[in-house]
């Protein structure tokens, strides 16, 4: 068996953040709404879950609240 050199270890930290306010779309799956702002990805915890993934949404920020609904495929 070959060894490989590690080259860093880093530790995996979220921290939280904000969005400014507008209209964001991404997709929803279990607790999870992924949208992507200035090519990061960003993680929305949702207070109701869904079974399965991919479920698209559009996300609503206004004066810093967020509130999401699907979009019809």
């Amino acid at each position: 068996m070959q060894s490989h050199k590690i080259k860093a270890i880093r530790e995996k930290v979220p921290q939280i953040t904000t969005l400014p306010d507008g209209l964001y779309y991404g997709t929803w799956g279990g607790y999870v709404i992924d949208v992507n702002y200035k090519s990061k990805v960003y993680e929305l915890e949702t207070e109701e879950g869904v079974r399965g993934i991919g479920i698209k949404v559009v996300v609503s920020i206004t004066d810093g609240v967020a509130s999401f609904n699907t979009i019809e495929n």
